[in-house]
This record gives C-alpha cells, sequence and structure tokens, in this order.
C-alpha cells in the first residue's frame, strides 16, 4: 500500500492526505521514512487538513506557522483530547486562589492569565476589587494586580488579552453614575497596587447616555454593549459600539424579540451576534447583524459621537432551533468567533449543544450559512443528575468543550451536593458528545474548583481550531 501511495504524483498524494483526519495522519506518518519526508516537508498539508479539537497556538494565522511546529501542537492536542474524554480526566494539579471577599465573577486569558471581581468587606464600606493573576502552570496562581474600584455596587465585567499579549483590556459596567468605564493594564508593570484611573483609556458617564448595561463584549480593540432602556414600563433596546484606541462611539438601535428569558451578545471583527430565548414558543433565536459599516467609521481618528437616530437594521442572518422545556432553562453562548455554539439545558433529561452555521475566518471576515447547515447533538442527565440545576456554564471559542457545575438537594445527608461536569462535543455530523464529572466535589471546596474548571476549559479550548 505504502508503495503504491509513493507512485502517485505529488499533487494526487497531497490531495489525499489533505482528506485524513490529524490521527490518521500521524499514522501515515509513521509507515515508511519517504512519507515521514514528505509530510514533514510539505506545510500545504498541514495548513489545510481539518483539525478537530483545539489547539493550544498563540495570535496568529495557521498558514504562517511551519509543518513542524503544527505538527507537535496536534500530538499535544491529541493528548488533551483523549484525556478530556475520560471520565473523569487525569488532572495533574489544582491550584487554591486566595482571593479573599466573595468573587462575583472570574474570566480566564489564555495562554496565563486570570481576571477576578471579588466584593470585599471593610471596616467603612463593601468595596469591589479587581484582581488579575498569573496563572502559570509551572506553579500557583499570583496575583500581579489588585484594584479598589468606584462604585460598589453590582458591577460586572468582560476582559481581553491584547494581540501582543501585553495588556489587558478590561470593561466594567454597572447602573451607578458611570455606565461603562474600559481599563487598558499593562501587564508587566511592576505597580501592584496602582491607582486605576490612570489605565482609564475610555468612560461613559450616565449623563451622557441613558440605560443600563447588562451584557457586553470585546473583540480586539472594540466593545458592544447591550443597554436596555425603559420608557412606560416597556424596555427598549440599543448596542453601544466604542472603540478603545480612538474613543470614538456608536449608538444603535437593536430589536428584541419580547418576550425572552436572556440575552447574550457576541462582537466579531465585522458583525454583531444577538441571542435571545423566547418564552413562547420555546425557541433559542440567533440574530447575525452586518456593523462592519459602523465598526469601520470608529477607527478613524476624528472625534465620532452617533447617538441617536441609527438602527443596526435587518439580521442579515436568522437562526432558530425549538428547545421544549420550561422558561428556567439555562442555556450559555461559546466565548469566540471561531465557531458560534449554544449549550442547552431545559428542566429534565435532555440537554443540547447547538450549533450554528456563523464564523469569522483568519482575516476577520464572517461566514454563514443557511439555517439547514444547524446541527444539535444532545447528552442526557444520568439518572443521579436529573433533578440537578447548572450553573457556572462555561462553553470555549471553539464550542467544543465545556465545564459546568451541577447542584442538587441530597435527602439523605439533609444539604446541597455538588459536582463539577465537563463535555466534549465535536462540530462532525452524527458526533456522539462525551459528558461526565470533571471532579466530584462537596459542598466546602465547590467555588475555587469551579472557577478552576473554567481556567481549564479556556486553557484547553485556546484561541485557534
Amino acid at each position: 500500500m505504502t508503495a503504491l501511495l509513493l507512485s502517485l504524483p505529488g499533487d494526487v498524494l497531497i490531495a489525499i492526505l489533505v482528506n485524513l483526519d490529524v490521527k490518521d495522519l500521524l499514522c501515515t506518518l509513521q509507515t515508511c521514512r519517504a512519507l515521514y519526508v514528505f509530510c514533514a516537508s510539505t506545510d500545504y498539508i498541514w495548513h489545510n487538513i481539518k483539525i478537530d479539537y483545539p489547539l493550544n497556538l498563540p495570535h496568529q494565522v495557521i498558514t504562517n506557522i511551519p509543518s513542524a511546529e503544527l505538527r507537535k501542537h496536534c500530538v499535544e492536542g491529541l493528548r488533551i483530547d483523549h484525556n478530556w474524554r475520560k471520565n473523569p480526566p487525569n488532572l495533574k494539579t489544582l491550584s487554591r486562589i486566595d482571593n479573599g471577599g466573595i468573587i462575583e465573577q472570574m474570566q480566564y486569558l489564555p495562554p496565563k492569565w486570570l481576571v477576578s471581581m471579588s466584593r470585599v468587606s471593610t471596616s467603612l464600606r463593601p468595596t469591589c476589587v479587581l484582581s488579575i493573576w498569573d496563572c502559570d502552570t509551572s506553579g500557583d496562581a499570583k496575583r500581579i494586580k489588585r484594584f479598589s474600584l468606584e462604585p460598589h455596587g453590582l458591577s460586572k465585567f468582560s476582559a481581553s488579552l491584547s494581540q501582543d499579549e501585553k495588556h489587558v483590556l478590561v470593561v466594567i459596567f454597572n447602573g451607578h453614575a458611570e455606565i461603562l468605564t474600559v481599563y487598558h493594564i499593562p501587564l508587566q508593570d511592576s505597580d501592584y497596587l496602582a491607582d486605576p484611573d490612570k489605565y482609564i483609556s475610555s468612560r461613559v458617564i450616565k449623563n451622557d447616555m441613558a440605560g443600563s448595561v447588562f451584557e457586553a463584549d470585546i473583540c480586539g480593540e472594540t466593545v458592544s454593549c447591550l443597554i436596555a432602556q425603559f420608557r412606560m414600563g416597556r424596555p427598549s433596546y440599543q448596542v453601544l459600539f466604542l472603540n478603545t484606541r480612538s474613543g470614538n462611539h456608536v449608538r444603535v438601535d437593536v430589536n428584541v424579540l419580547p418576550p425572552f428569558t436572556k440575552l447574550q451578545v457576541r462582537l466579531f471583527p465585522d458583525s454583531f451576534l444577538l441571542l435571545s430565548g423566547v418564552q413562547s414558543p420555546q425557541t433559542l433565536i440567533l440574530r447575525l447583524y452586518d456593523a462592519s459599516s459602523f465598526l469601520q467609521k470608529l477607527k478613524t481618528p476624528a472625534n465620532i459621537h452617533f447617538d441617536s437616530g441609527l438602527s443596526l437594521g435587518t439580521p442579515c442572518a436568522e437562526y432558530s432551533f425549538s428547545a421544549p422545556g420550561t422558561i428556567h432553562q439555562e442555556y450559555k453562548l461559546s466565548t469566540g468567533n471561531l465557531s458560534t455554539a449554544a449549550l442547552i439545558f431545559p428542566r429534565g433529561t435532555n440537554n443540547r449543544l447547538v450549533r450554528f452555521p456563523v464564523r469569522s475566518d483568519d482575516n476577520g471576515v464572517t461566514m454563514s450559512g443557511p439555517q439547514s447547515e444547524l446541527r444539535s447533538q444532545t447528552f442526557y442527565k444520568t439518572a443521579a443528575h436529573v433533578d440537578t440545576s447548572p450553573e457556572f456554564i462555561a462553553l470555549g471559542p471553539c464550542g467544543q468543550r465545556a465545564v459546568w457545575l451541577e447542584r442538587a438537594w441530597n435527602e439523605e445527608s439533609d444539604r446541597t451536593g455538588f459536582n463539577v461536569m465537563k463535555g466534549a462535543f465535536s462540530d462532525q455530523l452524527g458526533a456522539v458528545s462525551n459528558v461526565g464529572s470533571l471532579i466530584p466535589t462537596d459542598g466546602a471546596s465547590f467555588p475555587w474548583i469551579i472557577y478552576w474548571g473554567n481556567l481549564c476549559l479556556e486553557f484547553l479550548n485556546s484561541k485557534r481550531h
């Protein structure tokens, strides 16, 4: 068989090899020295082969990576994927993060940074504390930044790592005087307790904009926020696009289908996603809007503030998925633009992962397919977990790995029990989901373990494929 392959013209052999999956290609390399040299010296094969699992790659286009380096990443990715599909997987380390106070939110930024927000009680009044951690796998997490922020209310944040991996962009939003504040924080700065005001790059105050921000996302240097305004008891919605480098912003109207159970947003390099759960009938609606004209104008040096009379208009694509269950179902959108997927947890045993035909290519161009290309996978709860409630749901940027916490009342022990779950999902048609325990735990230790689980999820999903 090897001799027959080697007798083929080089272009025909390449056409065959690029249709293999990674595991089969790696096995082919081991059959003889001639095939090993041929595959190792042909970058085209590794740049075009289908890679059906996340790779831990830096922020760069895959075609710029030599085949030898890419092959090593594929071998590492296969090992991680194999381990992740075990029930439970082999966890080499667990690190406690001594944050202090009550943690409200955490977000991991590959390759090693963690951003946390906590509420700390002092002798004067509660304080909102933002921390940045170095979570290098060689040791325990080390806090490198700690900021006390104003105001102290129920703030939320969204964070992103810069392309050069030397700064963290943090957007904090709340319903107080400052509706939105953007911090550009250097990671190499040794000032541990610096005044956070010196890192502010943009700010939107309540006097400039009515309404409350309750969803935000970051893509590159641009922030998108969903703003709710209430007039005569009825809500209306707008999207704020803010370029953090130029300071320009634009506010546009967007139509939201009522009544809904939950809204989630995602910003792509040239478009905007809005996910909503419609109550009657139980349906998940994803709308894709072309926002390229707005986003391009915000990059100009001129001072541009468009605050009224604009609209996102009609969606350029819309997808619906019937999700029967109660109106209290939980769902979570994937975290990046490499893939658009959603985890759905209705009451009962039939959970689902829905994969929408929307993604961004290496050049930042959003690609969308028809409704017929929408795919879903069903995964079932075990008998022991039928009555559990999912919390802390996190679905990675590839939509292929997830972690979540399941909580249920244990009548025998008369206490609440917790279990950290993990899921492995493929984007291949007819693929089977692999769901099981990440690590069993109890109520005494579940918070820091689930945060570690989220950290592990984001690291394994990495930044590419």
